[in-house]
Order: structure tokens, then C-alpha cells, then sequence
């Protein structure tokens, strides 16, 4: 039987999630890990990696095609641009493997400071859009979301950053890896199908939904066990 299909039109984007993993791609919880929700972005711009097929190709000695196929590409990754125009502080840190300047009681974040090395910490990425025009809303009249999720995002390098007479960009490219068990479990099950079982060896996930986006809020959260 044929499945019945949504379809829907995405426009702009509303809410960034970042959740921090540990190394093996699995949110961490309690007061070790990290939730910040933002709007101060200006894009995320997604380009997967493909590894081209292997070509077989020979002619005969009359040099006519004998052998002529290609195989399949393979997709490895999606590598992700990231523009940030209101800069988070606990958020960059995490994301470009920064240590965080911190001062005061309670502790505050001010800043960060980047040293050589190499970016080592991991993230989840989710960021919700509005749908554009008769779909805004279901049947019911409940508004409709666009879900997209990267749940296993790291090697993160900054990119420009231009101090001038106008508005500075901060802008970091990442790559991602395939997503874990736990990660739907702890963080998108909330936006995804009922009952969903994730293949382990996928990357990005895209999903139209009902449920609200998070609060927005500059001091960021912790993940509940």
C-alpha cells in the first residue's frame, strides 16, 4: 500500500537547538553537558560529500567499448556552513571547541578564547523552520513545523570573521557523522514519528511536525536524564 504524502513548503528559519554529545555521539546529561536555543542565526547552509563510483572502462583491441559501467556514488557526510549574527558565548565555545571566559557568582560566560589544537568536541544540531502558505497549518488548524536535525555534528573549524562599519558574522563549518540510538531517545523524539527506529548510519533528518520549537533563551540549559 501506498504511503499517503505530506508535502510542504519551507520558508526561513526560526530556532537553532545545540546539544552537546559526548565522543561516541550520545547527549550528555545533567550539569556536564550543555542546551543552548538561539534565533541569532543568519543560515546554515548543507552540502553533502559524495565519493564518486569506480569507473570500469575497456575496449577491445578494435577499440570498441567492451567494459563500460560506473557504480554508485557513496555519500559519507554533510558538511555544514553556519552564519552566526548574535553570538552566544557557551554556545560558540562548544561548537568551535573554545574555552570559555567566565567570571562572577553565579558563573557567567563573557567570551571565549581559541587556542591551536584540534576541535574534539561534538554537538547536535537542530533547527526548525515555519511552512509557507495553505500548509501553514494541519487539518485541525494546529501551525505545522519544518524539523531539521544533524544529531551528530562535530570537527567544526571557524571561518571569517570581519571586524568593519557594519554588522560582524561569525561563520564555522562542521561535518557530520551518523547518528546515534540515544540521541532520538534523549533529544528528537519529540519531532519525529512515533515509534521510529533510526538507522545508525544517518546523517540529516527532516521532518514536518506539530510540536513546537523550544524557548528561546541566551543562558543555556542542561539535558534531564
Amino acid at each position: 500500500m501506498a504511503t499517503v504524502s505530506t508535502c510542504a513548503t519551507p520558508i526561513k528559519g526560526t530556532h537553532m537547538r545545540v546539544i552537546e554529545l559526548d565522543t561516541c555521539g550520545v547527549p550528555i546529561t545533567g550539569t556536564s553537558g550543555l542546551v543552548v536555543v538561539t534565533r541569532g542565526f543568519v543560515q546554515v547552509q548543507m552540502e553533502p560529500q559524495y565519493e564518486d563510483g569506480t569507473e570500469f572502462f575497456e575496449r577491445t583491441a578494435s577499440g570498441l567499448p567492451c567494459v563500460n559501467q560506473k557504480d554508485d556514488p557513496t555519500l559519507k557526510r554533510m558538511n555544514l556552513t553556519s552564519q552566526f549574527c548574535e553570538i552566544n558565548t557557551s554556545a560558540v565555545a562548544l561548537m568551535i571547541s573554545a574555552r570559555e571566559l567566565t567570571t562572577g557568582s553565579p558563573t557567567t560566560g563573557t567570551g571565549f578564547a581559541v587556542s591551536e589544537g584540534n576541535p574534539d568536541r561534538r554537538y547536535s544540531l537542530e533547527v526548525w523552520q515555519e511552512v509557507a502558505g495553505a500548509g501553514a497549518c494541519d487539518p485541525s488548524g494546529v501551525q505545522r513545523f519544518i524539523y531539521n536535525a544533524w544529531p551528530n555534528v562535530g570537527a567544526t573549524q571557524l571561518g571569517s570573521y570581519m571586524v568593519e562599519n557594519g554588522r560582524s558574522t561569525l561563520e564555522t563549518t562542521s561535518e557530520s557523522r551518523a547518528a546515534t540510538a540515544q540521541w532520538l531517545d534523549m533529544v528528537g523524539a519529540d519531532y519525529l514519528p512515533a515509534g521510529l527506529e533510526l538507522d545508525l548510519d544517518e546523517h540529516w533528518l527532516w521532518n514536518v511536525t506539530t510540536t513546537e520549537p523550544p524557548t528561546i533563551a541566551c543562558n543555556p540549559t542542561t539535558l534531564v536524564a
